[in-house]
């Protein structure tokens, strides 16, 4: 699992909603390039609900796992998001070859967590 105190995750303003200063769902789903609805299943949320209220308090818990995921692998490609992309979507050894996004997709997050922690720890996964 990512912490803070093993990992640094740089902040994105532009995942957040300006007025709440609350991480939002839909900029998160739109950077990544996900339909909401796959956040929202991520998260355990109901889709409607998270479109209604992308910025709702009862989801900052679990989109902050999203959010930290999504920041380190971008930082891992040097803020290339092109690339973070590709790194989301192609089959990963670590992973029993299925791509990253298939995690995020079943909201199955804890390996992709591990992952990300390994990587940016430069150790093993």
């Amino acid at each position: 699992m990512l912490s803070s105190t093993t990992t640094f995750v740089s902040a994105d303003p532009a995942l957040f909603n300006p007025q709440s200063g609350r991480l939002d769902a839909a900029r998160i789903a739109s950077e990544i390039q996900l339909p909401v609805s796959t956040i929202a299943d991520a998260i355990g949320k109901k889709a409607p609900s998270v479109r209604k209220h992308p910025d709702a308090s009862s989801l900052q818990p679990e989109l902050r796992r999203v959010y930290r995921i999504w920041v380190a692998i971008v930082d891992l490609y040097a803020g290339n998001k092109k690339s973070a992309r590709i790194f989301l979507n192609a089959p990963n050894r670590y992973l029993e070859n299925q791509a990253p996004v298939e995690f995020i997709e079943s909201g199955n997050l804890k390996p992709l967590e591990a992952l990300v922690e390994a990587m940016s720890t430069r150790q093993p996964a």
